[in-house]
C-alpha cells in the first residue's frame, strides 16, 4: 500500500497532477473501499502495489481539478474532511478556514464565491467511486489533555454527521497532524466505541477494529 496526499488542488497545477497521476497509473492499481483491507492485511492478489490518494480537507477544487484526473487514470480519491467544513455558510468559509490550519491555494480560483464542497457534491462524489474519511469535525489535533467533550464532537459527533449526510458508514479516521494510537487513550477508547475500523496517523495506518 502506498498513500499519496493532496490538499487544495488548484487548476493552475492540473498539468503537474496529470502528469503525476499518469506517472502513478503505470506502477500501482487502485485501492479502493472494496479492496482497503486486502491492502492493509497483506492478502492483496494484484500484481502492482495499491495506491491510495487522499485528499484532505474537503477543498472545492479537489472536485472541479483533481477528481477528473483520478477517474482518467482510474484511481478511487479519498477524501479526508472536517466534517463542519461541508456546511459553513459560503461568506464564512475563507475566515472559517483561517481559523482552523485549513490552508487554501496560494492564487484564489474562487473570488467571491464558496471554497468548500457542500453535502450534496459529497454524495455525488461518493456515488462515483470515491471514499470520505472522518478528519475529525473541525479540523482538531489531539492532544493528551484534551477534554472528553471535545473528543466526543470530533470523534462521534462527526462520525454521526458525515454518516447522515452521505447516506453511508464512515469507518476511517485522521486527526489534524496525525496522532496515533497511544497519544490519549479516552479517544483511542471512543473511537472504537464510534465504530471507526482505522486510524490513519502521520507514518502508519492502524486498525483499530
Amino acid at each position: 500500500m502506498r498513500v499519496v496526499n493532496f490538499h487544495a488542488t488548484p487548476r493552475y497545477r492540473e498539468t503537474e497532477f496529470r502528469r503525476q497521476m499518469e506517472a502513478y497509473a503505470r506502477h500501482f492499481a487502485p485501492i479502493t473501499r472494496a479492496n482497503f483491507d486486502a491492502a492493509f492485511d497483506g492478502t492483496w492478489a494484484q500484481a502492482k502495489p495499491g495506491l491510495m490518494p487522499v485528499l484532505f480537507e474537503g477543498y472545492r477544487d479537489n472536485l472541479d481539478v483533481m477528481l477528473p484526473i483520478l477517474e482518467e487514470f482510474g484511481f478511487a480519491g479519498w477524501l479526508f474532511v472536517p466534517s463542519f467544513f461541508l456546511g459553513v455558510p459560503e461568506a464564512e468559509q475563507r475566515d472559517y478556514a483561517a481559523g482552523h490550519v485549513l490552508h487554501l491555494a496560494k492564487r484564489d480560483e474562487y473570488p467571491g464565491q464558496r471554497i468548500a464542497l457542500n453535502w450534496d457534491e459529497a454524495r455525488a462524489i461518493a456515488g462515483r467511486g470515491h471514499v470520505f474519511a472522518c478528519h475529525s469535525r473541525h479540523h482538531s489535533e489531539l492532544r493528551p489533555d484534551t477534554p472528553d467533550a471535545v473528543l466526543e464532537e470530533e470523534i462521534v459527533v462527526s462520525k454521526r454527521g458525515m454518516e447522515a449526510q452521505l447516506g453511508t458508514s464512515v469507518d476511517v479516521f485522521c486527526w489534524l497532524r496525525g496522532a496515533e494510537i497511544g497519544i490519549n487513550p479516552r479517544a483511542d477508547a471512543l473511537l472504537r466505541q464510534a465504530g471507526y475500523r482505522y486510524l490513519f496517523s502521520n507514518f502508519k495506518i492502524q486498525r483499530l477494529a
